[in-house]
């Protein structure tokens, strides 16, 4: 990890945490894995303050544990989690996340939860001072609001496992199974062959066991739970599933439940996964146009629905035009957007006349027709006028779907790997735009096209002076997003005779320029914090608890008006710091 990532860790701690889990938190960002004598001998706090700091932060999953047996004796060891600290800037936008996609009340426990960083499912019923028992309507309701969160994998129940670190779980694995096949006759190349394909698929079964459907939930019989409220139907654009919740929680003696006993937490990998989904759409919206946008959007939810979680890079997830169709609302236009065409010849007055009447004859006809096959005809062309939209969406040349049948009218997939790297590739492109102009991207794809490619070369292709080339490629070199090989054609590498192939390095590029952003919302931090210190009588006054809420009555105007706009600077930072994590989102590998 970069150095301004560790530096802006360790702002966010302090600013949530305070001082002393910043300190604790900065020694294991800058030093590694530590044990406790180790992190006291490197800061002056004392043995007790270093504990309760060490239970904060593994409490929210930023600092792991493993236990070794180091000379015949346990020592712990203490790892940080930097992922998990820069989530803390994310806070707000997964419980805001949480009331769009569900409704206030699950924001209201998931932001508990954000806030405890895990949580006991017995503890969030206490918080809202309710019982896992209890038989009002505000208890099923809190109930039920659990569960949907819980089996939609907006949380994920904690495991003990998850409080070691990912590399002390595989060498456990690999020295049991090492152990297993200590008598085996093999080379020693193929057992380990055999023990690393172990690990992978052990660890592959363990994390798909943290996204089992039923995983934190308990089935209870009916006649068990007295008085069972009726659950409401939801609506697909707002829960995101596929059918009525009733059928797939419930059954005809049974329901799931919260287990009380369950430790459950933010599921970070769910919000990642939504929140680039909503920049596809935007994307799509960019590229085509909003009614297609929605279309895509519906699309993305309901395959959302089949995934528990969020699907990993390698998923590959399809759906039909028929299985869309069910599921997309009523009340949403998607047909008016296409133009119809105008090749239609006016009929005469006396052929106008002679259909009339036979309007009039088939009317009665008409009544007499079934429902069933008006609601079928209508549903029917709306599937017609979806299939326009999603062939649009195949054919655009970011291929936001791709159809692989013909199955339901028409089968499309996604493929999220593909989908990663493109939406990387454009917004990156799109950033380069704005700081050096077009110019700048032309070459870009152009090199991108082929490969590594000489400067002549490049401006014969894009039809520009050497001269005028050189100035945009060293600018574009500064950022990163090209570098320079020499190729020489002598053993002296003289440098008349040395070729100098310019290239796109895409990981190199996007890894540089993370550094940048983390940087910059660092530096936005330090700002935030240099304007509060300069006003810290007025802060410490303002927040008083005989001031707080009271302001125009206490504070004379002059400091009225200087806590107003501390607060609207405030305000435009974090709105400027939210936007940049837009990006990083985009650009770091979950």
């Amino acid at each position: 990890m970069s150095q301004y990532a560790v530096g802006l860790c360790e702002i966010l701690v302090d600013e949530f945490f305070g001082e002393c889990c910043s300190e604790v938190a900065s020694i294991l960002l800058r030093h590694g894995r530590m044990n406790l004598p180790m992190i006291m001998k490197r800061t002056s706090l004392p043995g007790s303050k270093i504990r309760q700091a060490l239970a904060s932060l593994m409490q929210h999953h930023m600092v792991l544990f493993v236990t070794a047996i180091e000379q015949l004796r346990e020592v712990t060891y203490y790892e940080a989690q930097w992922q998990e600290m820069y989530n803390l800037i994310r806070k707000g936008k997964d419980v805001y996340s949480v009331s769009q996609k569900l409704n206030q009340e699950t924001a209201s426990i998931a932001k508990f939860v954000s806030t405890q960083g895990r949580a006991r499912v017995q503890d969030v019923y206490a918080a809202f001072g309710k019982t896992p028992d209890g038989t009002d309507e505000e208890s099923r309701l809190l109930q039920q609001n659990i569960t949907d969160l819980i089996y939609l994998k907006y949380f994920v129940v904690v495991q003990p496992r998850h409080l070691i670190p990912v590399g002390d779980q595989e060498m456990q694995l690999r020295i049991k199974f090492l152990e297993q096949r200590k008598s085996e006759n093999v080379s020693e190349i193929k057992k380990n062959r055999e023990v690393n394909d172990s690990v992978a698929l052990e660890m592959a079964q363990l994390q798909s066991s943290d996204m089992a459907e039923n995983q934190g939930l308990i089935r209870k019989p009916k006649d068990s739970i007295p008085r069972p409220a009726k659950r409401k139907r939801r609506n697909v654009t707002t829960s995101s599933m596929t059918g009525d919740m009733n059928e797939i929680l419930d059954d005809e003696n049974s329901i799931l439940l919260p287990d009380p006993a369950a430790h459950v937490r933010i599921n970070r990998a769910k919000f990642s996964f939504l929140a680039r989904n909503q920049r596809l759409v935007h994307w799509a919206e960019r590229r085509i146009g909003k009614t297609t946008a929605i279309v895509y959007s519906h699309l993305l939810a309901v395959l959302e629905s089949k995934f528990a979680g969020s699907p990993t890079p390698a998923t590959i997830l399809t759906i039909t035009t028929m299985e869309l169709t069910r599921n997309f609302p009523k009340d949403i236009d998607v047909e008016s957007c296409f133009a119809k065409s105008s090749n239609v010849r006016k009929p005469s007055a006396k052929a106008a006349l002679d259909q009339l009447d036979e309007l009039e004859m088939d009317e009665q006809e008409e009544e007499d027709e079934d429902y069933e096959e008006n609601v079928d005809e209508e549903r029917n062309n709306k599937s017609k006028v979806l299939v326009q939209h999603l062939e649009l969406l195949a054919d655009t040349s970011l291929r936001f779907i791709t159809r692989v049948g013909n199955r339901g009218m028409g089968e499309w997939k996604i493929d999220f790997a593909y989908l990663t790297n493109m939406l990387r590739a454009v917004e990156f492109e799109n950033i380069l735009d704005e700081k050096l102009g077009d110019r700048a991207t032309r070459l870009l794809r152009i090199i991108k096209d082929k490969g590594k490619i000489e400067e002549k070369q490049l401006a014969n292709i894009a039809l520009l002076r050497q001269k005028d080339l050189r100035t945009v490629l060293q600018s574009m070199a500064e950022m990163g997003a090209l570098e320079l090989q020499e190729v020489p054609r002598s053993s002296d590498r003289a440098p008349s005779k040395t070729f100098y192939l310019w290239f796109h390095r895409p990981e190199r590029a996007y890894s540089i320029f993370l550094d940048q952003l983390y940087e910059v919302i660092a530096k936005m931090f330090h700002r935030l914090r240099d304007e509060r210190a300069q006003r810290s009588q007025l802060i410490d006054k303002a927040e008083r608890i005989d001031i707080k809420g009271k302001e125009e009555e206490y504070l004379q105007k002059f400091e009225q008006a200087e806590l107003k706009r501390l607060r609207s600077y405030e305000e435009k930072l974090l709105l400027q710091a939210s936007r940049l994590d837009e990006l990083i989102l985009i650009f770091r590998d979950e």
